[in-house]
């Protein structure tokens, strides 16, 4: 009788369970860039899809190569590479063109900044 009504709570919970869904996270960050000057964008990213997104415009422009891990996140863009660790929030924006060097910046979480479209 035992085994009935376990066997009946792991079917009820099998009929319930859904399956994990995507979150998208929204990061305000900030660097400065090599004349000194603070710049601000907002990216968004998605664990289970494996995307990054910078906001540019209003609308959300995709980066290549992306890597998730619990660690870090990394992503490429036509005019630069941006790691983000999420342990401490640290940004790292390497410039394609080989001039700057690293820029270093932070990145914290937010909600979605008014009027940006929804994530891919």
């Amino acid at each position: 009788m035992r085994w009935l009504e376990i066997l009946r709570t792991v079917g009820l919970l099998a009929a319930l369970a859904r399956p994990a869904m995507a979150e998208p996270r929204w990061l305000a960050c900030k660097y400065t860039d090599t004349s000194g000057k603070a710049q601000n964008f907002f990216m968004v990213f998605d664990d289970l899809r494996s995307t990054a997104s910078l906001l540019d415009a209003g609308t959300l422009v995709e980066g290549t190569n992306t890597g998730i891990t619990f660690q870090a996140l990394r992503t490429r863009f036509p005019q630069f590479t941006i790691t983000y660790n999420r342990n401490d929030g640290v940004l790292a924006l390497t410039p394609l063109a080989g001039y700057g060097g690293i820029l270093t910046g932070e990145c914290r979480r937010s909600p979605p900044p008014p009027g940006a479209p929804n994530p891919p």
